[in-house]
């Protein structure tokens, strides 16, 4: 086992082991992160290429074998993984949810771009925890986008991408969190 792996077992281990009251005092995500050395950097650059590509940019440079679209639980919980092939056509980037179907691409008039590692986007900064805490494990990125002249944050197309614990960083989940409209 090489030796940024081992950072990352010791690293959620031992938050596997905290007492469950116990107190938080840096988010999960980052604590994996900084026990395997990992710079948020590449990530939040990582996650600006997939918006980017989901703008109608650039196609992603060598896609992953597979990615796994969640909408939050309240959005009722869908779930749906894309292979590589269905990854090269953001039309794909889609998930049915109850009954709706809600598509990661965002709208050509959101511009204003907020990204943050280890944070996810819920109208306001939240916790990857709070909606799927297998993943909130994983380094990821929040990433926000509104109209310019946007009035509330109801106004906003919110996904986090979801990383594996590597560099180069490799997707291996989006988590949609603007299900309401």
């Amino acid at each position: 086992m090489k030796h940024g792996a081992r950072r990352v077992v010791a690293a959620a281990l031992l938050l596997a082991c905290r007492p469950p009251d116990a107190e938080r005092t840096t988010d999960d995500t980052t604590a994996i992160a900084i026990a395997a050395n990992l710079p948020p950097a590449p990530f939040d650059s990582a996650a600006l290429r997939i918006v980017d590509f989901l703008r109608g940019g650039p196609a992603l440079d060598n896609p992953p074998d597979s990615v796994t679209l969640y909408v939050v639980p309240e959005g009722g919980g869908g779930r749906r993984t894309l292979r590589r092939s269905e990854l090269r056509d953001r039309r794909n980037w889609r998930v049915r949810s109850g009954s709706a179907t809600y598509s990661l691409v965002p709208p050509p008039t959101f511009l204003a771009l907020t990204s943050k590692f280890g944070m996810h986007f819920q109208c306001m900064e939240r916790s990857l925890d709070s909606r799927l805490p297998r993943l909130a494990r994983l380094p990821h990125v929040g990433v926000k986008l509104q109209p310019a002249d946007a009035s509330s944050c109801l106004q906003s197309w919110n996904v986090t991408f979801v990383f594996d614990a590597a560099l180069p960083p490799r997707l291996v989940a989006a988590v949609y969190d603007q299900w309401e409209w």
